[in-house]
């Protein structure tokens, strides 16, 4: 952005009267309000984390550390919850992570949003990084089903080792948080030797092993519409984190606009592409 408009800082104290509690909330709104429209019904929720890198070497709650690869010093972080229905997804609440953040509430808040945009949520889908003690405990909350894509500890490969088929095993989770300990007990569904590959899943759901694994399909192509939502996104140096929020939440409207009125008659890229070429800005391009 600072590249290639002189006039960035005076974009961006059109924001000094946002914080990210609001911007969040406000983003939420508009979607709810649009999915509410659509009477989409039952339907898969997906939930994850995607990042935008930072080189700078500002230190702040809202950049969690990073110092892996070609001189990227952090990421911002940003949990995205969106709606599965058919062919098409509509990314319609996104929370900022910062350091310390309490996923489990964030998860809590999100699903809140597609309750109340009239969703009868079939299941949420998680991979690996959300199996926790607490989010599972949040979803048992929340009454609904949901499958995580669980790492293979020891204990997940000595329950592989010791069983020739799929199967579905108790399990009891726990954890230590605010001075006590959580305990939650949860289903570890197996499916041995389903496309290849031993599954582990936690999930509260008493279907098969190749049952989940269909079911999880599903969240498969989703690095692949972060990947195309990337397309739009628009790059800033700043380091104010609403900035970065603002920015990453023009993309996910243009991507939901876009799965909801064009993705079956031109590609997300093709649709930016309009929209440049055209300088459309009316807030009508978004909802009408």
């Amino acid at each position: 952005m600072e590249t290639v408009d002189n006039n960035a800082d005076t974009l961006h104290s059109g924001l000094d009267d946002w914080d990210i509690a609001a911007l969040q909330q406000e983003y939420a709104r508009l979607c709810v309000h649009e999915i509410r429209k659509l009477r989409l019904g039952a339907c898969d929720i997906i939930i994850d984390i995607t990042e935008e890198d930072f080189y700078g070497k500002t230190q702040d709650f809202w950049i969690v550390p990073w110092t892996k690869e070609k001189g990227v010093q952090g990421h911002f972080k940003f949990l995205v919850c969106s709606i599965k229905f058919r062919n098409r997804k509509y990314p319609i609440a996104v929370r900022m992570i910062r350091l310390g953040s309490d996923i489990a509430r964030e998860i809590g808040m999100v699903l809140s949003s597609c309750k109340t945009a009239g969703v009868y949520i079939r299941t949420v889908l998680f991979d690996r990084g959300f199996y926790a003690t607490d989010i599972i405990k949040e979803l048992q909350d929340q009454d609904v089903n949901y499958i995580i894509f669980a790492r293979k500890s020891n204990t997940f490969n000595s329950m592989l080792a010791s069983t020739e088929t799929s199967a579905v095993i108790e399990h009891q989770m726990e954890t230590r948080k605010n001075k006590s300990i959580l305990r939650v007990q949860t289903n570890i569904a197996l499916a041995k030797n389903i496309k290849n590959y031993d599954w582990v899943f936690a999930t509260n759901m008493t279907i098969t092993g190749a049952e989940i694994v269909k079911a999880y399909r599903v969240r498969w192509n989703i690095e692949t519409d972060f990947r195309v939502q990337d397309e739009a996104r628009i790059k800033s140096k700043s380091v104010r984190p609403e900035v970065r929020l603002f920015y990453f939440m023009i993309a996910l409207l243009m991507f939901f606009v876009w799965s909801a009125t064009q993705k079956f008659k031109v590609s997300f890229k093709k649709f930016v592409i309009t929209l440049s070429e055209t300088e459309i800005v009316e807030k009508k391009i978004f909802f009408e």
